[in-house]
C-alpha cells in the first residue's frame, strides 16, 4: 500500500510593481488666459475643448503587465469626490466624457474657468492587474485655472507646488536638529519681478475652513519669516517636525511709497499644502542572528534583526531615531500572552528567563512605531517646558 506524505502549500508571491499615474492634456490647455480688456478667455473652450484622459504605466519586475494600460472605467468630479456623488461629473453643456471621436473615459472641458475661482478634476480610474485578474483603482486630479490679463498686471508667485510632501527618511537636519523648508513669493508685472522694495507679503495659516495670522506660540516656535520692523518678507520658513499637514498662504501688494498695511487685492495670493508622512512603500522584516538552533532548557542566547526598506532600498541605522521598534514573544502554548523582550533595531535574549514551555515553540516578533510629529512637551496645566537656559523641551510622537 502506498504512503502519501502530508502536503505542503505553495505559496504564490507576486511582487509589487511601480508606476506612473497621471492625468494627460491630449488637446487644449488646463490654463486659459482672461483678457480684461478685451473680456475674453484665450483660448475660449467652447471653441476649443480641453480633452483629458486617465493614464497609468507600470513597471512590473515579472515582466506581465509592464508599460501602459488600458483604461477601464474612471468616475470624473468637479472638486474632490463627494460621499453622495453629487459633484461627479455627467455630460452636459460644459463636459463631455467619452465624447465621440475622443477615447473612452476621456473627459471633453468647454467650460471657461473664472480666474478667481480654478477648478480641481479629479478622476477615480481602474485597470485590470493581468497577474491576479482584479481591478486596481487610481485617483488623480488637475487644476483647470485662468490667468488674468491687463494693461497693468500684477500677480504673484512662489516656488512650491499646490500640495507636496515631506518623507522624514529623506529629511536632512541641520546642526540644531531642525527640519527647515523654505517657501519663497515673488511679485511679477507681467512677466517681470517686482523689487522688494515695492513688494509687500503677508503669510497665513489656514485653521479649519478660514484662513488666520500666526499666533506668537507658532511664531516662537516653528515658524520665521517676519522682518525686524514685524512686517513679513517674501520667505516662510518652517520647521516640519512640528505639523503633520499644514496649509499656508500669501497674500501680496504693489505699492510706491507707504507700505500698505493690509493686502489691497483678493486676486494676488498663492496656497500650498505640506504633508509630512512616512511613505507607503516602508517595509519591515526580520531576521534570526542568534540561537537558530535552541537547547532543550530553552538557555541559549537568540537574538534578532530588524530590517526596514522602502523602494527596496535598506534604511539606515541613521534614521533609528524616527522609529521605535519593541520585540516581543509568544508561546504557542494555548492561552499564552506575548511577552515583551527588548527594543531597539537588533536584539537578543535568552527564552528561559521569560519561563516558556520548552514543550512548545516560540514565535517572536517586531512590533514598528513610525515617527509622526514632534510636540512640546507640557505640565498637567498645559505651561510649556524650558531647560535651565530657557530651551523648549520637544518630544517626538510614534504610531
Amino acid at each position: 500500500m502506498a504512503i502519501q506524505t502530508q502536503p505542503k502549500d505553495v505559496q504564490v508571491h507576486i511582487d509589487p510593481y511601480s508606476f506612473l499615474a497621471e492625468i494627460q492634456v491630449l488637446s487644449g490647455n488646463p490654463v486659459q488666459n482672461y483678457n480684461k480688456d478685451t473680456n475674453e478667455y484665450e483660448s475660449d473652450r467652447s471653441l476649443i475643448p480641453c480633452v483629458l484622459m486617465p493614464y497609468i504605466s507600470v513597471q512590473d519586475p515579472e515582466g506581465i503587465m509592464s508599460g501602459s494600460q488600458t483604461i477601464t472605467g474612471a468616475e470624473w468630479y468637479e472638486g474632490a469626490p463627494k460621499a453622495d456623488g453629487s459633484n461627479r461629473i455627467v455630460n452636459n453643456d460644459y463636459y463631455a466624457i467619452s465624447a465621440t471621436g475622443k477615447p473612452a473615459y476621456s473627459l471633453t472641458v468647454k467650460k471657461n474657468v473664472d480666474y478667481n475661482s480654478p477648478i480641481e478634476l479629479h478622476c477615480i480610474f481602474s485597470i485590470t492587474d493581468k497577474r491576479k485578474n482584479t481591478q486596481e483603482k487610481f485617483e488623480r486630479s488637475i487644476v483647470l485655472r485662468s490667468s488674468i490679463f491687463d494693461s497693468n498686471n500684477y500677480s504673484l508667485k512662489i516656488n512650491r507646488p499646490k500640495g507636496w510632501t515631506i518623507n522624514p527618511l529623506e529629511v536632512t537636519p541641520n546642526s540644531s536638529g531642525e527640519w527647515l523648508y523654505s517657501i519663497t513669493a515673488q511679485v511679477y508685472s507681467g512677466e517681470d519681478t517686482v523689487a522688494d522694495s515695492n513688494a509687500a507679503y503677508w503669510w497665513q495659516i489656514l485653521d479649519g475652513t478660514t484662513w488666520r495670522e500666526f499666533t506668537q506660540d507658532e511664531l516662537d516656535v516653528f515658524v520665521s519669516g517676519k522682518n525686524a520692523n514685524g512686517t513679513w518678507g517674501k520667505t516662510l520658513t518652517l520647521d516640519a517636525r512640528f505639523f503633520c499637514n499644514i496649509s499656508v498662504r500669501v497674500r501680496g501688494a504693489y505699492y510706491n511709497g507707504t507700505r500698505p498695511s493690509s493686502p489691497t487685492s483678493e486676486e494676488m495670493q498663492a496656497t500650498t499644502s505640506i504633508k509630512v508622512e512616512m511613505p507607503v512603500s516602508l517595509r519591515a522584516d526580520i531576521r534570526q542572528t542568534k540561537g537558530v538552533k535552541l537547547a532543550a532548557r530553552m538557555n541559549t542566547t537568540v537574538g534578532y534583526e530588524c530590517i526596514l526598506s522602502y523602494n527596496k532600498q535598506l534604511i539606515g541605522s541613521s534614521k533609528d531615531s524616527l522609529f521605535v521598534i519593541d520585540w516581543y514573544a509568544k508561546s504557542t502554548k494555548a492561552g499564552s500572552t506575548a511577552v515583551n523582550v527588548g527594543r531597539g533595531r537588533a536584539i537578543e535574549f535568552i527564552p528561559s528567563k521569560y519561563s516558556f514551555d520548552p514543550l512548545y515553540t516560540i514565535s517572536v516578533y517586531a512590533s514598528v512605531k513610525m515617527y509622526t510629529v514632534t510636540a512640546l512637551v507640557t505640565t498637567s496645566d498645559n505651561k510649556v517646558l524650558t531647560t535651565s537656559d530657557g530651551k523648549l523641551i520637544i518630544t517626538s510622537k510614534f504610531k
